[in-house]
Order: C-alpha cells, then structure tokens, then sequence
C-alpha cells in the first residue's frame, strides 16, 4: 500500500474508476455497487423523495439523490425494481424485501452496494478521507487494543474508523443496537487488506463476530466493507 507524500492526486473522473474497480474487487460474490461524483442534478430523485428533501440543503439534497441513484442502478443490476427508497424513522434506507444494502458519500463522492439476502445477511458499505482525523478524533475511535497499531497514524486510524462505520451500518438495521467507536477492537492486516474483530461490546449480537471485513485505499480515500455471507442459517 503506497501512502508516500509524494503521490500525485488522481483527477474525479480516474478517482471514481478506481473507487468502482476496488468496490467491485472487495465486494461478496453476487453484490452490484454504483460509485458516482456528487453533482448538481436532482433529476434521480422520486416524487416521494423529492418531497422529503425539500427543506434540506442543497449540498443534502444532492448526496440524497446521488445516494438514490447509486442504490437503484445497484438493485437494477440485481434485477429487483424499486419505487422510492424512502428512510425509515432512524434514517435507514427501506431496501426491497430480500434485498440488503449500505449506502456511503464523502467530499463529492458516493457510492452504493446491494446484495440479495439469501447471499449476503448483512452488508455495511463505507467511504472516508484518509487525512481529515484530528488527534482528538483519533483518540475517540481507537479501542485501547489498537492504540499499539494505529497510535497517532492518521492513516491508520481512519482505516480503523472506516471498518467500524461499515461494522455499524451492517448490524443496525437488524438489531438496531447503538454504540460508539470504542465499543469494538479491530485487528487490521495492512498488507491484506482485511480485518477482524478481536473484541466487542456485550450489546452487540455475538452473530457478529462472523462478519468478513474487507478494504483498500485509493487516492485519498479508504474503501470499507463489512458483510455477512449467508451460507450460515445459524446466523439469521
């Protein structure tokens, strides 16, 4: 993994390509993803959708509809129809019966995966910006078993940050159960680009430690993915 300073920034167009390329490699066999730049229109969105966003602002307005439309290309490429992907009362995505799915945008950038569920139980998609962490930051999201690891890396740490998103997108809509950074200890392999959980709050189903965990760097943002493949009943 290149991290050196001196890379030279890869333009939007070449960003998203290599954002796509690497979702589609680290992603469970079976998913669709759309990766696309946040833009001006707002055409992709529903009448439905239209009318919830209508007092957001436009900078809301224009992740929610890219995020949208990211999600319905991923579901078209899996053959299922959707009418509006409207939130429920905590925000998350209503995605069509039989069908799981994450959502992820950050600094003009935005991305959706979906899987159907006999393949895939759970699936927590996440994007972050490997430099915006302040030292502070970095202090709440590191479990004191990975302070050894990641310490003041900021780098580090926002691979960290970005595993643990995807951790609690894939388990929230299913159990909804809420916490914080330090309630999960990761053990990241940089070379591999995976992860595991080493340990985990007692809130947290103990399903959970079956959970894959997957991710990449590119440019200056770090791709995570964390899933639940589906193989295993027990764990419905």
């Amino acid at each position: 993994m290149d991290t050196s300073d001196s890379v030279v920034p890869m333009s939007p167009e070449k960003t998203i390509i290599q954002l796509r390329e690497v979702a589609q490699a680290l992603a469970p066999m079976g998913a669709a993803l759309e990766v696309a730049m946040i833009d001006q229109h707002l055409d992709e969105l529903l009448p439905e959708e239209r009318q919830l966003v209508e007092s957001w602002t436009p900078h809301r307005q224009r992740e929610f509809a890219r995020g949208r439309m990211c999600a319905r290309r991923a579901l078209d490429s899996l053959g299922v129809g959707v009418a509006g992907l409207l939130p429920d009362a905590d925000g998350i995505p209503q995605w069509p019966e039989g069908v799981v799915g994450s959502i992820s945008h950050c600094r003009g950038v935005v991305m959706a995966m979906a899987a159907n569920s006999a393949d895939c139980l759970l699936l927590g998609l996440d994007l972050e910006k490997i430099n915006r962490l302040s030292a502070g930051a970095i202090n709440k999201v590191l479990h004191p078993i990975e302070e050894s690891f990641a310490s003041s890396d900021q780098l580090k740490a926002s691979i960290l940050f970005s595993l643990k998103e995807a951790f609690y997108k894939a388990q929230f809509p299913k159990w909804r159960a809420v916490g914080n950074f330090r309630d999960l200890a990761l053990e990241v392999d940089l070379a591999n680009g995976a992860a595991k959980i080493i340990e985990m709050d007692a809130r947290f189903k103990p399903e959970l430690l079956r959970l894959r965990f997957r991710f990449r760097v590119v440019d200056d943002y770090v791709v995570s993915l964390c899933w639940m493949p589906g193989f295993d009943v027990s764990a419905s």
